[in-house]
């Protein structure tokens, strides 16, 4: 019992190291100042592969140059994906137009942004998969219930204690 409560408390903390950080990402993400997305495909290969997980924020358009990578958004769309610069250009004082296309698709997107894009600032390989798959109910259910068991070994299987000695 007190190899299994020691591998429970050890899964604990991976798993709470797991949450503080999320809980980090989501709370950026609250104030506007980062974004959590997952790259869905290859487009980007070799910088970015697909199933990596990537934190993006924001940067001045006027630092922007041809060949950076950006995060776009399409009109109602709760994630965005990664495409490369391909010009990029001054439309107004508080506008820019910029130029955009996937490596591996030969179409470009003209847009016009504000004073700021999103670029990616961390790139953490093939956690994006794991993390998208464990957002779905099929997986997170389950994952939650072996959570509440692996507290319950913690908090019910105590270390044995030495036998308490009585003087004669």
């Amino acid at each position: 019992m007190r190899a299994l409560r020691g591998i429970a408390i050890i899964l604990l903390a991976c798993v709470g190291l797991v949450a503080a950080t999320g809980a980090v990402l989501w709370s950026a993400s609250l104030a506007g100042l980062a974004r959590a997305e997952v790259v869905s495909t290859s487009a980007m290969a070799p910088s970015f592969d697909a199933g990596d997980l990537t934190i993006v924020t924001k940067r001045p358009a006027a630092e922007v140059t041809v060949g950076d990578v950006m995060s776009v958004r399409g009109p109602g769309a709760a994630a965005g994906h990664l495409e490369q610069v391909v010009s990029i250009a001054p439309a107004s004082a508080d506008t820019w137009t910029v130029v955009t296309a996937a490596r591996s698709e030969g179409s470009t997107t003209e847009r016009t942004i504000g004073t700021e894009i999103w670029a990616p600032s961390l790139r953490v390989p093939v956690v994006g998969g794991i993390v998208s798959v464990m957002l779905q109910p099929s997986y997170a259910i389950p994952a939650l219930a072996v959570v509440l068991l692996l507290g319950a070994v913690v908090l019910v299987g105590r270390a044995p204690s030495a036998p308490v000695r009585r003087a004669a």
